[in-house]
């Protein structure tokens, strides 16, 4: 009797540890899940930023010393305006991948935009792994030439 009793608090106690074990493994995975979405932002695919570029003038302190400036595409090259006034063009283009590449003199440049709460350009080089994040504003291309003039 006493055997039975033992044999069934066995039990008893290794399904419980079982359980225990399960609910901390899907807490585990809930946090990951949680971190990985907080990390990766959903951005724009080749037609949706397609479509962004054709409709906004996008507003950001690139780092090329000249403070805020407005990038107008058009479906060529890229104008970027500073107090009004054009300070520089380029050209861009999709990548086979459907990437935006955008090209300053020599240099190309992959862009990637994640529109949320707070609006980043992860922009990167071809020989940086990891892009950095610029916060950039944006208005309809209507708009910012109507300021402008």
């Amino acid at each position: 009797m006493i055997k039975k009793i033992s044999s069934f608090v066995c039990i008893f106690l290794f399904l419980t540890s079982l359980s225990t074990a399960k609910e901390k493994i899907d807490q585990t995975i809930d946090k990951t899940t949680d971190f990985l979405k907080s990390i990766t932002k959903r951005s724009l695919n080749k037609s949706e930023t397609s479509e962004f570029l054709n409709n906004y003038a996008i507003t950001l302190e690139d780092e090329r010393n000249q403070g805020l400036v407005t990038y107008i595409f058009n479906k060529q090259n890229y104008k970027r305006y500073k107090d009004g006034k054009v300070i520089s063009e380029d050209g861009w283009r999709f990548t086979k991948l459907g990437k935006l590449r955008v090209f300053s003199g020599d240099i190309k440049l992959t862009w990637k935009f994640k529109l949320d709460k707070q609006n980043v350009i992860v922009i990167k080089t071809k020989f940086q792994p990891i892009g950095k994040e610029y916060p950039f504003t944006y208005q309809f291309k209507e708009k910012f030439f109507e300021k402008i003039k």
